[in-house]
């Protein structure tokens, strides 16, 4: 595989990088996926001789099976695809291609479904049972925690929020999730009082400048890190045994609060969601839960009763 490409083509990505942020007005993440898939693109087409104007289908179909080879997984393959669309689109407007896009004729893979790891609601009892409540630094893990796990809300956006982002009259709190989109989350009585305990007790002994607005600081006073967070909740993992990660809490909220009768919408609200798809992955989550309820008591079960 060729490691650079000749002028026109590096050319021509310089130009599809301007139009995604000029025109097409993407997220940066979003951004620096569509320009790195366009160069793998464009790197493997001239590895193979192949004219960028004048490829079909067949050649898009060719890539997605090298690139499926080298371990590429179907939500990899359905971002190629929406890179290569967008790839297309842009050549079209440029007037380099005629008004066809060959990466529109190719279907995206259906994904299979992965469900996310949850942990039971005495498992999570049991993990922010266990910061120690003499500690400054543990208290405010387990207060970070327990938010997290009461609210849904993602560790980037619980790191990010400030002092002035909790409304105490009402229990609210605003965060601010993807794409600058701002919510409010409703927070349980046990992280209110965890998070004024918190705020008046915790938090001055840790602040070293008057005008740093971050809630949750670290020991030098600074703005705590979403890598300081993960570390700190792998070492309490660690300490119980416990298979679980800072994005399980918010798995974990979600497929709770389904299991007890909350609607799919009103989740996808809490979450942060755009997409109501997005979160009917914890419909299945629940539909596994009491499937496997039915194969352990239903009377119609193969499963043999060993209790004699």
């Amino acid at each position: 595989m060729i490691t650079e490409l000749d002028p026109p083509m590096a050319e021509e990505l310089k130009a599809f990088s301007r139009y995604i942020i000029y025109q097409r007005r993407l997220s940066e993440k979003t951004r620096e996926v569509y320009s790195s898939e366009a160069e793998r693109y464009l790197k493997f087409l001239a590895f193979r001789k192949k004219d960028l104007y004048s490829t079909a289908p067949s050649d898009i179909e060719e890539y997605l099976i090298f690139r499926r080879d080298g371990g590429a997984s179907e939500r990899t393959e359905g971002r190629i695809l929406s890179s290569l669309r967008a790839f297309y689109r842009f050549l079209i407007s440029e007037g380099n291609r005629e008004d066809d896009n060959p990466a529109k004729l190719v279907e995206k893979p259906k994904e299979s479904i992965h469900l996310p790891r949850v942990i039971s609601v005495e498992e999570v009892d049991e993990l922010l049972s266990s910061f120690p409540q003499d500690d400054i630094l543990s208290l405010r893990d387990y207060t970070l925690f327990e938010l997290i796990y009461s609210s849904g809300m993602r560790i980037s956006e619980a790191v990010a929020l400030d002092v002035s982002s909790y409304r105490k009259d009402d229990g609210t709190i605003s965060v601010i999730g993807k794409r600058d989109k701002e919510r409010l989350v409703f927070i349980g009585e046990s992280a209110q009082r965890a998070l004024e305990t918190y705020i008046d007790t915790v938090r001055p002994k840790l602040a070293v400048n008057t005008r740093e607005t971050a809630l949750f600081l670290n020991r030098r006073g600074g703005r705590l890190t979403r890598q300081a967070a993960h570390k700190r909740f792998h070492e309490a993992t660690e300490r119980l045994g416990l298979d679980a990660t800072i994005h399980t809490l918010r798995h974990s909220f979600a497929s709770h609060m389904i299991e007890r009768g909350a609607d799919i919408r009103s989740v996808q609200e809490m979450l942060g969601h755009s997409d109501v798809r997005t979160t009917q992955i914890y419909t299945h989550l629940d539909t596994s839960s009491l499937l496997s309820f039915f194969d352990k008591f239903s009377p119609l079960s193969d499963i043999e009763d060993t209790d004699e």
